[in-house]
């Protein structure tokens, strides 16, 4: 038990981690809809899309920053 709760906190989940909650199966076909939107609408959920897209990779950026100041022993004390 100890063993599976340090790999779980070390972010390291076991095969079976999602067993205990029931998964309900629901068709494709009742989530799924098809929806006509016209060209502008489209377009402003691309752009919405692309800027969502650099934000991760801007968060992505600094996250890596951090992770080698860390490694590196540049963390202010």
């Amino acid at each position: 038990m100890d063993n599976e709760r340090m790999l779980f906190e070390k972010g390291c989940f076991l095969p079976n981690w999602l067993d205990d909650e029931p998964v309900e199966k629901t068709p494709v076909s009742k989530v799924h809809s098809i929806r006509n939107k016209d060209l502008n609408t489209l377009l402003d959920e691309l752009e919405g899309i692309k800027q969502h897209i650099q934000d991760v990779k801007e968060r992505e950026w600094e996250l890596a920053r951090l992770i080698n100041f860390h490694n590196n022993g540049l963390v202010r004390e």
